[in-house]
């Protein structure tokens, strides 16, 4: 993922990659000239995931820190009535033509009426609840309206702008058809007669898919399809994620009268059970005095965010940008964080965050990386002692140009380009994974020792685990790993910042970038026994080095591995257009990764950069894409369908080159030969698997004698002159599993890193060979 501003075109995006073979990431980003895009898609990996046998008094404590005081209020008043008149709206809304914005005005009456009881009898509430349906909004071109909008106060919503980084939570109807009403019941009552086995969830309006179906699947009943409601309020749930830095994101979804709270994190989503406020007020009241006291931190947004004078302090107040907000870094006393290999123990009081997001993973339970541009301030060694900025890595070794002693100087560098700038990623991986990026690229600096120029400088690194990061889903620990939902580690990792791919000034300058990527790759796996698996275009950079040139930087190392597993790696990874044809296989879990996956991602990058990089400052990307290879951007059964025909026939997508990329022209024709060859030769090696696997099911090889076609019979069936012919006594043998030479390293010999480079008119470095003897041990 990109540390520098990024550029989105709704119909030339990158596909964001995690550990989950999914194809709901239609979109990786947000940027200067972005959009967020509506994905119906976006609920499929939370289905049959939400847990719901969370009762609404559970949730608001743990979620929206509900006081036993609160409790006690709450449950005292035996007798909790609700606005007579706002009840009434509200029935007949459901009872006329049964259209859901004519339920959020009642709703708001009976809201407002508690928030009054509330306030007189002594309690300070923080709740503004908004129509979604307002023009305001409407014009704010977001593409997802929900049915209301929870604020903090204070909030006008005829002055203030409306925007999902300064909500506290969304409120959606539903409402089931009368023709429905009778089916659903049934399915009701034939399920289970406890209430937590109907979940509904947000989606479109109505309609015979909002008829929900269930499944017994352990303790409790969870979703076994996932309605069109419920892409939608996981389309919320994304909004408030990603206009923010949150840890959560939570709703409400009333269907009728039926209420659930919603709750969403990078490692599933929790539902509560459902109650019905008119029959149970004092579940409603509940609900209204915790959603209206919730601070900051218990709404979800990151509790390391502050601004002002008081550092120490987390935000009391939401913001439409984090521009001038802080960072603050947590030391390991007290806090619960662990510095990876120590990466700025104790240097560093916080990071000036200095604009709006580099980049915002576009989902809602996954890394949910968040990319924050700004640079590092030293903590106070003495009293008294001023805070300055830290500079970044200012060591700039003269770089020679790929296979010669000096490079040309980098075009376009100036003295702005120089200075000092960082980026700050906090990020989700697996608890599964065996290691952090930041371990990763460290341990690469360390052992091949010649690429660091072309590895991310790393300042500062550190993790929070377990209960120390603050997530009410592990306060639910029993329930969540009852229910097999993934755990995951929260990392903050602060690196140099550097430029993408399509902004090198010039040809000449692009391929020597592009060679640092493929040996710097290369040299991690065979010296440094690590295996990138994720090779795209927002993840190669590059920097200017001073009286040298542009010199490449391999990026986002957070889904290598080691290049032999240790364990099963249950995802294929990988970014969407990039990805080898085999990992785009429908099969999981796909294939094991290997070098010549990322071999062919490095071909089709390439293939990417010529097509659709102009290299021109004002306009770096094609006005009119080429049609072929944005099908590279489709579903995985669609862009493995286009790389197929791609490797079949390069003509269409070749058409598309751009002038800056026509010296590539002949060079590309060569290295597509290369991957033609290597596919020609899959398929025949799959063939002869195949075979050779049919024999061994067999037990031993089929062995007979094939028959004298010499031979004749007379009427009786007695043989005439029989003349055997010791010839035709041959034995028919197919081969064994042991005899099939299937090289799937290398796909006959084709794939390698000296093949790809000699397709490309280069060899590899002198310096390679002084690892050679790492390569060994």
């Amino acid at each position: 993922m990109p540390y520098a501003t990024v550029y989105v075109a709704s119909s030339l995006s990158d596909h964001s990659s995690d550990e989950y073979s999914s194809d709901y990431y239609s979109d990786s980003s947000t940027g200067a000239g972005g959009t967020w895009k509506a994905d119906a898609a976006l609920a499929k990996h939370l289905l049959g995931q939400p847990i719901g046998d969370v009762s609404i008094e559970d949730f608001v404590k743990h979620v929206y820190g509900f006081t036993d005081d609160d409790v006690k209020y709450i449950s005292d008043l035996n007798v909790w009535t609700l606005h007579p008149g706002g009840l009434e709206e509200y029935n007949a809304g459901l009872t006329k033509d049964r259209l859901e914005k004519e339920l959020f005005v009642p709703f708001k009456i009976i809201l407002d009426d508690l928030f009054k009881k509330f306030t007189n009898d002594g309690y300070k509430l923080n709740l503004n609840l908004v129509s979604g349906g307002d023009d305001q909004w409407k014009n704010t071109g977001e593409p997802w309206a929900p049915d209301g909008i929870f604020f903090f106060e204070p909030f006008d919503d005829k002055d203030d702008k409306l925007s999902w980084s300064l909500s506290k939570a969304f409120l959606e109807f539903a409402v089931t058809p009368q023709d429905q009403m009778t089916d659903m019941k049934v399915v009701v009552h034939e399920a289970t007669t406890d209430s937590s086995a109907l979940m509904t969830s947000p989606g479109s309006k109505r309609g015979n898919s909002d008829v929900l179906e269930l499944e017994e699947q352990g303790p409790s009943k969870r979703l076994k399809r996932s309605t069109r409601k419920e892409s939608q309020a996981t389309g919320y749930a994304l909004a408030m994620m990603g206009s923010a830095c949150r840890r959560w994101a939570t709703g409400v979804v009333i269907t009728d009268k039926d209420v659930w709270v919603h709750y969403y994190d990078r490692m599933g989503a929790i539902v509560t059970k459902k109650f019905n406020f008119s029959e149970e007020p004092s579940k409603l009241a509940m609900l209204a005095l915790a959603l209206a006291k919730c601070d900051m931190a218990h709404a979800g947004f990151e509790p390391l965010i502050s601004s002002g004078p008081r550092l120490e302090l987390p935000l009391s107040a939401p913001l439409s940008s984090m521009k001038d907000t802080v960072l603050r870094l947590p030391s390991c006393d007290g806090a619960g964080a662990t510095h990876v290999k120590d990466l700025g123990q104790g240097l560093y009081s916080h990071f000036e965050i200095t604009g709006d997001p580099l980049y915002v993973f576009r989902g809602v339970s996954g890394r949910g990386s968040h990319i924050l541009p700004g640079h590092l301030v030293a903590a106070v060694k003495e009293e008294g002692t001023q805070t300055e900025p830290v500079a970044a890595d200012d060591t700039h070794p003269i770089i020679p140009a790929h296979g010669g002693e000096n490079g040309n100087a980098a075009t376009g560098t100036t003295k702005e380009a120089l200075e000092a700038t960082m980026a700050a990623k906090l990020s989700w991986p697996l608890a599964m994974r065996p290691n952090l990026e930041a371990e990763v690229v460290q341990s690469l600096r360390e052992s091949v020792p010649w690429i660091k120029p072309f590895l991310p400088k790393v300042h500062f690194a550190m993790v929070l685990k377990g209960r120390s990061i603050g997530l009410p889903g592990n306060l639910f620990r029993s329930m969540t790993t009852a229910h097999e939902l993934e755990q995951r580690y929260f990392t903050l990792m602060i690196v140099d910042q550097y430029k993408h791919l399509w902004e090198v000034p010039t040809f000449d300058d692009f391929m020597p970038v592009y060679f640092d990527i493929v040996e710097c790759h290369h040299a991690a796996m065979k010296f440094g026994k690590v295996l990138h698996r994720d090779i795209s275009a927002g993840n190669v950079l590059w920097r200017s080095v001073p009286k040298a040139r542009c010199v490449g930087i391999l990026n986002d190392w957070d889904q290598a591995s080691d290049v032999i597993p240790q364990g099963n790696l249950r995802y294929r990874t990988g970014t969407g257009p990039f990805m080898a044809l085999d990992l785009l296989a429908c099969e999981s879990p796909g294939p094991t990764h290997l070098y010549r996956h990322d071999l062919e991602s490095l071909f089709y990058l390439l293939v990417w950069a010529a097509v659709l990089y102009t290299l021109d400052t004002d306009k770096p990307f094609a006005s009119n894409p080429n049609p072929s290879i944005l099908r590279w951007t489709g579903a995985y059964a669609d862009a493995r369908q286009a790389k197929t025909a791609f490797l079949h026939d390069p003509e269409l997508v070749f058409d598309g080159i751009q002038p800056a990329f026509k010296p590539l022209c002949g060079p590309l024709w060569d290295l597509w030969d290369l991957f033609h060859r290597a596919f020609e030769n899959s398929v025949k090696l799959k063939q002869q698997l195949k075979k050779a696997n049919k024999t061994a099911c067999t037990g031993r090889p089929w062995t007979r004698k094939r028959r004298n076609v010499d031979m004749m019979l007379d009427e009786r069936g007695q043989p005439v002159e029989p003349r055997p012919r010791s010839e035709n006594c041959v034995e028919a043998n197919p081969p064994s599993v042991e005899e099939v030479e299937i090289d799937s390293a290398t796909l006959g010999g084709c794939l390698t890193f000296e093949n790809f480079l000699a397709a490309l008119g280069e060899e590899p470095r002198p310096i390679i060979a002084k690892y050679k003897h790492l390569a060994a041990e």
